[in-house]
């Protein structure tokens, strides 16, 4: 199986920081009922999250849109130049980029990232849009065919979250939110979970001697939602009663929640008998952190130890759920903190709309 090797691994959160209590209490507390407010404050396992918008300048009960005060395709461009710093950018065969919500609908980031960052002009390129939360083990999987087909180039995979003008927009337009009324009441929580965030990491098919994480192919388990998941969780662009373009979601929590966590135990049965041994050995376990709910969840009925977790319930009360960018941001933590030892084994368990994933791997540095 192929060896795929993580160097190089950058994370980057928005530049305005805010806690769940200051949001609730403050910036919307005209439109939330009291039960909301001390509902979301006791029970998303989230403390503080971040943003791309000065929420100090936006008046909360105007439904006008407003832009973002930091660009995503900025927060991009920096990240991937700390990527490659003291790399040729012409060593690089592929370049991923994986989106929860793009800053244009078209061309792709990858359009203006190529010359801004100076990459070859014979790269090849994937965009992912839409496979949300669950998507870094694709990137990793597409890598590792790249390299099976005789890539002797690295890859850069570049992920960002910035699911947070959808979701201000809609709660601009609400004006009053109770917990009678899911609809909106989901569109609160989802706003108030989600940090907007960017990761970057190298992908090479041989180490080198500043590689940090090594995953082996065969240990990345991917399963999909077969059960018409679409219908779980969807936002698409429609009109109001003022035929102006506003971002709807629809969504049934509950549904997605008994769904990742019986895929998520698949793959966790899965791993225990492909990997046996290397099952055993496993120090470190990371968990998508989407919220409290789906967090216990899983880990209840996957009979998983909390203490392997700890580190996600930390990631999670201080920065939220990342979307697509959680996994790095975990591995980019066991990197640079002595949370791990070297050559110990950790485990990555990933979920979204889409499905579930898993991998397993190895801190090198």
């Amino acid at each position: 199986m192929t060896q795929i090797n993580l160097s190089n691994t950058v994370f980057t959160k928005a530049k305005f920081r805010y806690s769940i209590s200051e949001i609730v209490d403050d910036f919307l507390k005209k439109k939330l009922d009291k039960d909301v407010r001390e509902y979301v404050k006791n029970n998303l396992g989230i403390d503080y999250i971040y943003k791309s918008y000065d929420f100090s300048k936006i008046d909360f009960e105007k439904g006008d849109f407003i832009e973002s005060d930091v660009s995503l395709n900025e927060m991009y461009y920096k990240t991937a130049k700390k990527s490659l710093q003291g790399v040729d950018p012409k060593k690089i065969g592929l370049f991923i980029t994986i989106n929860d919500n793009q800053q244009y609908l078209d061309p792709a980031p990858t359009v203006e990232l190529i010359p801004k960052l100076s990459l070859g002009n014979d790269i090849r390129t994937q965009n992912f849009q839409g496979l949300a939360c669950s998507s870094f083990s694709e990137s990793l999987l597409n890598s590792a065919g790249y390299f099976l087909m005789d890539g002797k180039k690295d890859a850069l995979v570049l992920i960002g979250t910035n699911y947070t003008p959808w979701f201000l927009d809609k709660i601009k337009q609400i004006k009053h939110i109770s917990k009678k009324d899911k609809s909106n009441f989901y569109n609160l929580i989802y706003f108030l979970i989600f940090s907007d965030a960017v990761a970057s990491t190298i992908l090479s098919r041989e180490k080198k001697k500043d590689t940090q994480i090594q995953i082996d192919s065969k240990s990345i388990l991917t399963l999909k939602n077969t059960k018409n998941g679409g219908k779980n969780a969807m936002i698409k662009m429609t009109p109001n009663k003022k035929h102006r373009i506003i971002f709807d979601m629809k969504l049934d929590p509950k549904k997605l929640r008994e769904e990742v966590t019986n895929l998520s135990i698949q793959n966790i049965n899965t791993l225990q008998k492909k990997m046996p041994s290397e099952f055993k050995k496993i120090k470190i376990l990371g968990i998508h952190t989407a919220g409290t709910k789906f967090v216990d969840g899983i880990l209840e009925k996957c009979q998983i130890d909390k203490t392997l977790t700890k580190l996600s319930y930390d990631l999670m009360r201080k920065t939220g759920n990342t979307g697509a960018v959680s996994s790095l941001q975990f591995l980019n933590e066991c990197i640079n903190k002595k949370i791990i030892l070297k050559n110990n084994l950790g485990c990555f368990v990933d979920y979204g709309w889409e499905g579930t994933n898993l991998f397993v791997f190895r801190k090198l540095n």
